[in-house]
């Protein structure tokens, strides 16, 4: 018995996908799911299903919606796992199952242990952030028409899903796959053109693959972006990529795949604040001019020190 809210919301039995079609039952059930184990009170459920028009017999309307859904529930699952559906509280419902039952809460976890895993053994990591991303069958909550709480757990749940790519892509990189992604990577910065790390990375890969022209020409891309949009130059952590390209960092570059702990950059490296710090980077010299936002002098970055 599991549940599915990373693409359409449903009911999950041995590989099958029972797709939930009526707006409020989808709603009640990406409630529930995502609230997994604990209980969604009357009023939460009131604000989720009917927003500023509660009907007057709110109370009876639910108990009926919970009732059919309790219905297609046991049709699905049978009779000895839907108990546990939509059980009944004081306060209100609770899906009273393990969390990661419900697909997102597995992602959580799945990502959760990859994070821990990415600085000493990335291949593990990447496996783990694999399986976690192929979770996901479209967006978080799709087609579910909720009120403030479903919103915001769908706009939670993408940032997540984004993290991980970036994550994952990390890991590729610290196994020696930079070229692998930059295509990917590429796509991701033109759909995500205010996400800084998706460029950061970007540049790394292209450097490590003796593509430094690119790469500067990708920084500049960037920051003209946030200047013209925003009129702000770009985070340090990029400015320190930059620089550390620019100086030809050996942070950035190794000559083997890291089968073990990557080795940390020193601690006057530009890099060495940065997400990629103790990723190894290996990429041809280069030489550069001066790119505008980037010093090259006295060990600074726009005027903060590194």
């Amino acid at each position: 018995m599991e549940f599915r809210v990373l693409g359409s919301v449903g009911l999950v039995k041995e590989g099958v996908t029972k797709t939930l079609h009526g707006s409020r039952q989808r709603t009640l059930f990406a409630l529930l799911s995502i609230n997994a184990g604990e209980v969604v009170t009357k009023a939460q459920l009131f604000d989720e299903l009917w927003g500023e028009q509660v009907p007057a017999g709110a109370d009876n309307a639910l108990q009926a919606l919970v009732a059919r859904s309790r219905k297609l529930a046991r049709e699905f699952f049978g009779e000895a796992c839907a108990g546990r559906c939509l059980v009944t509280r004081p306060a209100g419902y609770v899906l009273d199952i393990e969390p990661t039952r419900v697909d997102v809460h597995l992602f959580e976890s799945l990502a959760a242990q990859a994070k821990e895993k990415l600085p000493t053994d990335p291949g593990a990591a990447r496996e783990l952030l694999n399986q976690a991303l192929r979770l996901w069958q479209g967006p978080a909550l799709q087609g579910v028409t909720g009120g403030p709480i479903c919103h915001s757990a769908a706009e939670q749940f993408e940032e997540a899903r984004l993290a991980a790519i970036e994550d994952r892509i990390q890991a590729n990189i610290a196994i020696g796959g930079h070229s692998g992604v930059i295509s990917e990577l590429k796509k991701l910065t033109f759909r995500h053109p205010w996400r800084e790390r998706f460029f950061e990375l970007l540049m790394v890969c292209l450097y490590r693959s003796g593509r430094q022209a690119e790469a500067i020409q990708t920084y500049n891309h960037v920051r003209r972006l946030l200047v013209d949009e925003f009129g702000m130059e770009p985070s340090p952590s990029l400015k320190r990529c930059m620089l550390a390209i620019l100086n030809q960092d050996p942070a950035l570059g190794c000559d083997r795949p890291v089968t073990g702990r990557p080795p940390q950059p020193r601690a006057s490296s530009p890099l060495a604040s940065s997400p990629l710090a103790g990723t190894p980077l290996a990429g041809a010299p280069m030489t550069g001019g001066s790119t505008p936002g980037v010093s090259r002098t006295g060990g600074s970055v726009a005027g903060l020190a590194v």
